[in-house]
């Protein structure tokens, strides 16, 4: 398996999180874009889609601020901007555009002198750079560390557990809520924070569970400076895994809750069980979409019993490689197919007779049915499962309309 570094396609079935959406997930933030004109049109028309245009606001640079250099430029348009705004800003984000990277503003200078200027705000650059989505150091690696460096150092931290990497709340009849909070620990999700005091709440942890590969750099950085520390517990679909999971968990924290998830592994089974009744032998799509590791997910299936016969992705994220082995030791007849490929414009315009699962591989493949699972949102451990299974089962009793589904989703942003 063999992907293409070259020029990529973006179809509209492309949704997501994108840097806007991670960081005006903090209350009280609020984002500054400094670019040049046409540059953010796409992520201006995103931020209206997904209700963030009221938190967003853009410093227009022309040939000559890249030519002399826009530090004054942006000091200036942060005093126009702060003057003007009824907003409650407590954290202020800056971003340059990818051609910051070959100019050099100096924006840890800059952030100094406006931390300076209102000491009661917060302020962190970023690097609005897709050029970098392929390095070490892409956007959301680099948005997610300046959100968590103004995280407080707690002279005494709790017994609470924060999660980290999902920006749709885990549900609290989920069984790791419920075991953790009925066990003395409370349980501290982003996506719950109400205020930027409740953001602020998320380092008193002693404990964090990490569940997304982007979020380790900026989670040790803030490990160096709190003391804390974490376990990996990756999202995954498979029951044995997350049984595992569920073990080193119990021993990261000195207590065992097995016996509380009995019931909720036996009500995974169920749902398995009825879904693939419901897909019979119906082939089956898998899209990096739906989740961050495809491959494993398209493993757990074929487990299951269940007839996938293609994944669709863009890279192979990290613990993803293992299952690429698999896949090609034991499974060969499944294609992985790359979808970003410049061929990828070129989709099927006959509908397929499949479920997909995830938007992009329903636009690229035109199936037929759809289970609309998003980048893994809300779904972990065994409820995960049960929810994945659920749509799935319901998601063949009627023909989709990924027109409405895309449209619903809105762009990445």
């Amino acid at each position: 398996m063999r992907f293409e570094q070259n020029l990529c396609y973006c179809n509209p079935a492309h949704g997501g999180w994108g840097i806007i959406r991670v960081a005006a997930l903090i209350p009280g933030s609020y984002l500054l874009f400094v670019c040049p004109s046409a540059c953010f049109r796409h992520g201006a028309l995103g931020a209206i889609q997904h209700h963030y245009k009221d938190r967003i606001s853009y410093l227009y640079i022309d040939q000559s601020d890249i030519v002399e250099g826009y530090d004054q430029e942006i000091l200036d348009g942060v005093d126009e901007l702060l003057e003007r705004t009824e907003k409650d800003i407590h954290l202020l984000f800056i971003y340059v555009s990818c051609l910051d990277d070959f100019i050099g503003t100096d924006m840890e200078k800059v952030t100094s002198i406006l931390g300076k200027r209102y000491p009661d705000i917060l302020f962190r650059a970023g690097h609005m750079n897709p050029i970098a989505s392929s390095t070490k150091m892409p956007p959301a690696v680099t948005t997610f560390d300046a959100m968590l460096s103004v995280l407080p150092v707690w002279e005494k931290r709790d017994n609470g557990v924060t999660i980290w990497g999902n920006f749709v709340g885990i549900p609290q009849d989920n069984e790791l809520i419920r075991v953790l909070s009925q066990n003395g620990h409370p349980v501290r999700q982003i996506s719950s924070c109400n205020s930027f005091s409740d953001y602020e709440e998320m380092s008193r942890s002693g404990k964090s569970i990490v569940i997304k590969p982007f979020v380790r750099y900026a989670l040790s950085r803030l490990e160096q400076r709190t003391g804390a520390a974490h376990v990996e517990m990756p999202i995954s679909y498979d029951m044995d895994a997350v049984s595992q999971e569920y073990q080193d968990l119990f021993a990261f924290l000195g207590e065992d809750f097995s016996q509380e998830m009995e019931n909720d592994r036996f009500l995974c089974e169920q749902a398995i069980h009825f879904a693939r009744e419901e897909v019979a032998d119906v082939p089956i799509f898998v899209s990096d979409s739906a989740t961050v590791f495809p491959l494993a997910l398209a493993v757990a299936l074929l487990r299951y019993g269940f007839h996938v016969t293609r994944v669709y992705l863009s890279e192979v994220v990290g613990p993803d490689q293992k299952y690429a082995d698999i896949l090609l030791a034991d499974y060969p007849q499944v294609e992985i197919i790359q979808g970003d490929h410049p061929d990828s414009v070129f989709r099927s315009e006959t509908e397929s007779i499949a479920l997909a699962v995830g938007e992009e591989a329903a636009y690229l493949s035109h199936a037929r049915y759809v289970a609309d699972i998003s980048s893994d949102e809300g779904l972990f451990g065994y409820q995960g499962i049960r929810i994945l299974m659920d749509t799935i089962r319901l998601a063949m009793r009627e023909k989709a309309d990924i027109r409405k589904l895309i449209d619903e989703y809105g762009g990445i942003v």
